[in-house]
């Protein structure tokens, strides 16, 4: 591409080598390239949160409050596609759902009714549970399907490296319903603490 302020050669998503005028975004790039890093599924989460916020430091709007019209279109639109990449690599479910789209493949909308079944039932479960006030009960069944969790995150990892996507997009369906009565549970959980009486420290001498 040509660089909108010295009309040299130069690349998209970053700076002309140049004139060193900040690009618009590399409409071409997926979330990977934006952050610079190889594209698979184990990344290096504290190396990925350090290139996020070099980033953002770089593109920060201060930087552009007297700049040319076109850096502070190109600064703003690179920030924006900068944010959306860190929403989706940093959350692992999100990371292996976006590599999936990447090979092509994309999750189904119908579900296993099995999978289904399974679910509703245990959500039923937790919420009569929560309605009848049993902590102890919630707490069980807390701990059963994050060991659930664990092992579908597992199998997914497992399988984007050895190439196995259909078993992927299946565990990640799963993920999505397990995720769900997750949700439910942080609600109950937080429901039980805003009930709970301040501690003694809390309440001062």
């Amino acid at each position: 591409m040509i660089c909108w302020s010295c009309e040299r050669a130069t690349s998209a998503g970053g700076e002309c080598a140049a004139c060193g005028a900040i690009q618009p975004p590399d409409a071409k790039a997926d979330y990977f390239a934006v952050f610079g890093v190889a594209r698979r599924y184990d990344v290096d989460f504290a190396d990925l949160e350090a290139r996020y916020r070099e980033q953002s430091r770089k593109l920060h709007p201060d930087r552009f409050a007297k700049a040319d019209p076109r850096a502070r279109r190109a600064s703003l639109q690179r920030s924006v596609q900068l944010n959306e990449a860190w929403r989706t690599l940093k959350d692992p479910f999100k990371r292996a759902e976006y590599l999936l789209s990447l090979s092509g493949v994309t999750l189904a909308k119908e579900v296993p009714p099995a999978l289904l079944m399974e679910t509703l039932e245990l959500r039923e479960e937790l919420a009569e549970a929560r309605a009848a006030g049993d902590d102890g009960r919630v707490q069980t069944m807390a701990r059963a399907m994050r060991t659930r969790v664990e092992a579908a995150m597992q199998a997914v990892a497992s399988g984007l490296v050895s190439g196995d996507l259909p078993r992927v997009a299946g565990e990640l369906i799963a993920l999505r319903y397990y995720r769900r009565f997750m949700d439910e549970v942080a609600l109950h959980d937080d429901t039980v603490a805003e009930a709970a009486p301040p501690s003694a420290e809390m309440r001062g001498p």
